[in-house]
């Protein structure tokens, strides 16, 4: 297998559950690609990652069909990052080794990688406080550098900027560009769609359960259908131009309606 994480055919039920959370789903994420994954609340944008990290049904239990294919680690980012804590560390550097360290690494290459995934994420100042006594931004930039310390092929976020104030979320989505052009494959769940316009290389629509549209970036994010009382929406630019009844398709962004506009 060349692609570092593969879906083919798979459809997954929660247990206790009549309906799939994900039904025949097939996509395959290239290296250095950043996917966007987008979709209403319930369409499995989330359920995807699960299955993605190996959480479904390892962890979650439930009923898989089809098969996952992985090359390389796989890591990933809750929404919830209080829910990522180790429990074990005292420290945010120690939180951040934490992975690492499980990982059987010498103890300079541990070190090396925490203060590299620290900067990384903008919170290098913070390595000495406890992780308890961060805020909930705070949190979810020392719970991705954990992740980044463990040094993944492939990064599963989901909503990863939900606790970030907007300079530090523009920060992360900066970021997650510079990972995907060093060659990490990238798959991030996300109602942001304006952050996707520059961040995503293609984007997977989602709706119950299924992919409703896979495609480039731009070619998607101009779908009149996701504008729908059912549909995720589209960036905020979209939709103040269709709401003026300007000619279509919607420009995604401001420089593009200036462009257009001239």
């Amino acid at each position: 297998m060349t692609a570092p994480l593969a879906l083919r055919s798979v459809t997954y039920r929660y247990p206790a559950s009549r309906s799939p959370a994900v039904r025949d789903l097939t996509l395959e994420l290239r290296r250095g690609e950043v996917l966007g994954v987008i979709g209403s609340v319930g369409a499995g944008a989330s359920t995807l990652l699960l299955l993605a990290g190996d959480l479904a049904p390892r962890v979650t239990g439930g009923e898989l069909t089809g098969t996952v294919e992985r090359a390389g680690r796989a890591a990933l980012l809750l929404p919830t990052p209080w829910t990522q804590l180790s429990g074990m560390a005292f420290t945010v550097f120690d939180e951040v080794a934490f992975g690492p360290a499980n990982l059987g690494w010498p103890r300079e290459r541990i070190s090396a990688s925490v203060e590299r995934a620290l900067t990384r994420v903008d919170v290098p100042h913070l390595r000495e406080r406890d992780p308890t006594s961060l805020s909930g931004g705070e949190l979810q930039r020392v719970i991705l550098a954990g992740i980044l310390a463990m040094e993944p092929d492939v990064l599963l976020l989901d909503e990863p900027t939900a606790e970030l104030d907007p300079l530090a979320a523009r920060r992360i989505w900066e970021l997650i560009r510079t990972l995907a052009q060093d060659g990490m494959a990238v798959v991030v769940a996300t109602s942001d769609l304006d952050a996707l316009c520059d961040t995503a290389d293609r984007i997977a629509w989602l709706e119950q359960g299924a992919v409703r549209a896979l495609g480039a970036t731009r070619e998607v994010l101009v779908e009149p259908a996701l504008t729908a009382d059912t549909a995720p929406g589209s960036t905020s630019i979209a939709a103040v131009w269709r709401l003026a009844g300007l000619p279509e398709p919607p420009p995604l962004t401001v420089a593009q309606a200036l462009e257009r506009l001239r």
